[in-house]
């Protein structure tokens, strides 16, 4: 049975930075003159995002900068990067205006199809995010903003997810029933955990097969999921 509609997460799901944080935080520490290995920076990137939270409900660019300066600053700390403070504070600030620049993202090449081949079988397609204005910005650089009429944020909602209530505000936007709504993330806890808990049909996208150990329905590439609805739309062959 064809869905009512397919609702996704954005970042890491639909685009991402590029090249990805982690790397872009060791780059700038090499212009500075310092070495940081990018594996360090990304496994401080998971415990700093996992434990202090992202910074994504910011009103406007000054407030952005801040707040990933301040968040790039920890990230750095946490990786074992030692300078003087003014060097590590250059460094992060750096960092943030890359992270900051929308035109740094680029859509993942597995999008636009999916997106465009739900449009043209009539399904209602949505973004759900933990983010705040500036992923209008993005969208519209990385092509995807005419794609989608309904953008629902964690900064606009004043709902984050995992919160079921914004799942249940973006399928009640695309005019789908819960049960009848898929939701792709790239989160186990905040997309899947979420998606669950409000009714929908979670499905994580593990692109770089880092969730080997989660056992609900999974996909490493959008188009993955365009075969999986291709086959529930085919009529039943006796």
């Amino acid at each position: 049975m064809k869905p009512d509609g397919v609702l996704f997460d954005a970042a890491g799901t639909l685009f991402d930075l590029v090249p990805p944080i982690h790397a872009v935080i060791a780059s700038s520490a090499a212009r500075h003159g310092h070495q940081c290995a990018p594996d360090h920076v990304e496994r401080a990137l998971g415990h700093v995002g996992g434990t202090l939270g992202w910074p994504d409900d910011e009103p406007d660019s000054a407030g952005r900068m801040r707040a990933w300066t301040v968040f790039a600053r920890r990230i750095i700390g946490e990786a074992g990067l030692h300078a003087p403070e003014a060097t590590l504070q250059q460094i992060a600030e750096q960092a943030a205006a890359t992270i900051l620049e929308p035109a740094n993202y680029q859509a993942f090449p597995d999008a636009v199809p999916l997106i465009e081949r739900l449009a043209a079988a009539g399904i209602r397609i949505g973004i759900v995010s933990n983010f705040d204005d500036l992923l209008f910005d993005i969208l519209d650089c990385t092509g995807l903003g005419a794609l989608f009429e309904t953008v629902l944020t964690s900064y606009r909602t004043g709902i984050s997810k995992p919160d079921p209530r914004i799942f249940h505000l973006a399928a009640r936007a695309i005019r789908a029933e819960p049960a009848a709504t898929y939701y792709i993330g790239d989160s186990v806890y905040s997309d899947m955990g979420g998606a669950h808990a409000a009714g929908l049909h979670g499905v994580l996208i593990d692109r770089d097969g880092k969730h080997s150990a989660y056992s609900g329905a999974k996909i490493v590439s959008l188009m993955d999921l365009q075969l999986d609805l291709d086959r529930q739309q085919a009529p039943h062959q006796k």
